[in-house]
């Protein structure tokens, strides 16, 4: 009985597996989080970063995963130093440069996928997970550390502003993985369809017009 639960639960996964494969190898889903990540600008002045880049880490292969969350980062500045007109000072692009750092290095951090991933689905969220809580700390505490080199104590990081800061990149990371799983269940649904259509054929229909008798 054990034994049989252990094969169905593995050919699920591997279902699932094979699903996610295909959704992280698609364009598809680089281009949603690109174009999300890219319009949540008009939204914040600060895009939830670290959610952004904590999915696209986990979610896409490492080449496609910095590309989308550079993207992301540009289109942001590119926003801020525009139509929201931050000061042009050195101090603003050095907080941007910083902000580039660190969710880069938040992206390497998610795409590392340690083998514990494997076999349970579980396991695959746990890491997304923990990418975002570590992501997030990592990220603020460069944050932190260039706040205070550059303005010392007077930085104004309370931890209530942190805890804001967080629920928003979690809120958003919730949203994002929901949109991601639906692609992953679609995938599964279609992949399933189309081997049901080849175990149960549809029988060829002879289109010869029927013989009303015989010639002789």
């Amino acid at each position: 009985m054990n034994n049989k639960i252990t094969v169905y639960s593995q050919e699920n996964y591997n279902v699932w597996n094979n699903a996610e494969k295909a959704i992280s190898r698609s364009r598809l889903w680089q281009f949603l989080l690109i174009t999300i990540g890219s319009a949540s600008s008009i939204i914040y002045p600060h895009v939830p970063l670290v959610g952004f880049a904590a999915i696209s880490g986990v979610t896409l292969n490492r080449k496609q995963a910095i590309i989308s969350s550079i993207i992301i980062w540009l289109v942001n500045q590119f926003y801020g130093f525009t139509l929201r007109q931050y000061p042009q000072t050195l101090e603003s692009f050095t907080w941007g440069v910083v902000m580039g750092l660190a969710t880069l290095l938040v992206t390497i951090l998610a795409s590392i996928k340690p083998k514990f991933m494997g076999e349970k689905v579980w396991r695959y969220y746990l890491w997304l997970t923990a990418s975002l809580v570590i992501g997030y700390i990592l990220f603020e505490g460069i944050i932190l550390l260039t706040a205070s080199l550059m303005v010392g104590e007077g930085h104004g990081l309370t931890v209530a502003i942190l805890g804001r800061i967080f629920v928003k990149n979690l809120v958003w990371a919730i949203a994002l993985t929901f949109i991601h799983s639906f692609l992953i269940w679609n995938g599964i649904k279609f992949s399933k369809r189309y081997e049901n259509s080849n175990l149960f054929p549809t029988p060829e229909v002879n289109c010869r017009p029927p013989a009303y008798g015989r010639r002789f």
